[in-house]
């Protein structure tokens, strides 16, 4: 038998859903999917539109999911308040839930309740019960970072495509005969060992926060803009492998991603007596400083400095340009970085004059030289053009 369901939309944001037909639960369901979940989620026009216009999608790539880093997980085991069908918006997920899986090392049943207890007393997290942060709403949430990661394909050694080793998974099926369990466990294990995020995309991540003025502001924190005009950003933006990124410095070997603590706490990475060590970086992803020296490590990472290119605009499209053209705004203006004047000492002040003066003296001299060289060309195709009349006139 077939099954016909039919998704409206509906401008007020409510779901409605019309089944027509007769459900037929036979071989067709997918004995992975024990609460026939599947039967609404694999519609890819599953979804809603909320009261305020925001679009939310429903569906769920079967295939995929189970081939994801949850993908033995059941869904009620983290949508545990479904407890109907048709159900109603579920509320959000407790990554602290316990769920049916065995951490083999303990052999009990799993949690991140340890990692999110660590994670709440960091720099991110909303900090103790008994003093709880002020704007949690401005704290990254677990799935703010974090994804139902697909694993890593079998692959072999001649393919582009990073993946695992469809013979070294044959040797561990050898010992570990239960072929669902050994699969299972080197994926996860072989994806675990692989760089989950380009250092492109880590900076992306962390600026999506750090750049936000408004945000930074209600925490009394400045924002990190002025890391894309630093020679380690340089290096991602071109692709160097070594490039370090915003994890290499905050939690580099020995630290631990979901324990930043603030600067000015011992335990940060980059509390003032820790900061050799952090730009060492012995035995991390990147070789960074390995001869680091107390004075190098002052150095600041986020300088409050103007941006590098010429033409790079803070604002960008066509409104900076309107703004310039009605004589609301200047053309090179905001090309400094907005931190205050009274944050900056006075080495740093004339830091940022002598690079603004070696900026324009280039500029102006680059320019000069063109122009030069523009003239230098003109006048010599005239010079060429009277030579040949006058060889013409002699003749």
């Amino acid at each position: 038998m077939s099954m016909k369901i039919e998704f409206i939309l509906s401008k007020t944001g409510s779901l409605m859903i019309a089944i027509a037909a007769v459900l037929c639960l036979g071989s067709g369901t997918m004995a992975a999917d024990v609460e026939n979940c599947a039967m609404c989620h694999k519609y890819s026009g599953l979804g809603r539109i909320d009261e305020t216009g925001k679009k939310h999608i429903y569906y769920v790539n079967e295939n995929l999911y189970q081939q994801s880093v949850h993908g033995k997980v059941r869904c009620r085991e983290c949508h545990n308040d479904i407890e109907k069908y048709p159900h109603p918006n579920p509320k959000g997920v407790d990554c602290s839930t316990v769920c049916h899986l065995v951490e083999p090392a303990t052999n009990r049943k799993f949690s991140h309740a340890n990692m999110i207890e660590k994670y709440e007393l960091s720099v991110h997290g909303k900090g103790p019960e008994d003093q709880p942060k002020q704007y949690p709403e401005d704290l990254p949430s677990c799935i703010y970072c974090h994804e139902n990661r697909v694993y890593q394909p079998v692959s072999g050694l001649v393919e582009k495509e990073r993946g695992i080793a469809q013979e070294i998974l044959d040797r561990c099926v050898g010992c570990h005969t239960e072929d669902q369990w050994t699969r299972s466990f080197y994926n996860h294990f072989t994806h675990r060992l692989h760089q989950r995020r380009t250092s492109r995309r880590m900076v992306e991540l962390c600026a999506s926060c750090h750049e936000d003025e408004e945000r930074m502001a209600r925490h009394d924190l400045a924002v990190t803009g002025t890391f894309h005009d630093t020679f380690h950003w340089q290096g991602i933006k071109y692709e160097d492998p070594n490039a370090p990124n915003c994890i290499t410095c905050h939690a580099p070997v020995g630290y631990f991603s979901h324990e930043i603590m603030p600067r000015d706490d011992p335990r940060s990475a980059i509390y003032k007596d820790n900061l050799v060590r952090t730009c060492s970086n012995f035995d991390g992803l990147q070789v960074c400083h390995p001869n680091a020296t107390p004075s190098f490590a002052q150095g600041k990472i986020h300088p409050a400095r103007f941006k590098t290119g010429v033409f790079e605009f803070k604002m960008k499209g066509m409104e900076r340009l309107k703004k310039i053209e009605k004589g609301e705004m200047k053309p090179f203006q905001s090309l400094r970085a907005k931190p205050a004047d009274e944050e900056m000492t006075t080495v740093e002040y004339y830091q940022q004059l002598s690079l603004q003066i070696i900026k324009y003296f280039y500029m102006f001299l680059i320019g000069g030289l063109i122009s030069f060289m523009i003239l230098h060309q003109l006048l010599d195709y005239f010079a060429t053009r009277r030579e040949m009349k006058e060889g013409g006139t002699h003749r």
